[in-house]
């Protein structure tokens, strides 16, 4: 389940900067900030999923010890 978030937030990620790399050559600086944002905040999102994938796989394979219970 996470692995095709991570891998439909790629595909977004690179078709958006296939999408302004094939735009008019005369961006704005509110456009080019705009652009910056969206590619930090798309990186913020997949640095999140791996980083959760990876607590939740050493969780997975390295459970707690059962807690103890009585005298």
């Amino acid at each position: 389940m996470i692995q095709a978030v991570i891998i439909a937030v790629v595909v977004l990620s690179l078709v958006l900067c296939w999408r302004n790399c094939h735009r008019d050559a005369g961006m704005t600086r509110r456009e080019a900030l705009r652009t910056r944002m969206k590619i930090i905040f798309l990186v913020l999102v997949v640095c999140g999923l791996c980083s959760k994938a990876v607590v939740h796989t050493y969780r997975h394979f390295n459970p707690p010890p059962p807690p103890i219970i009585g005298p």
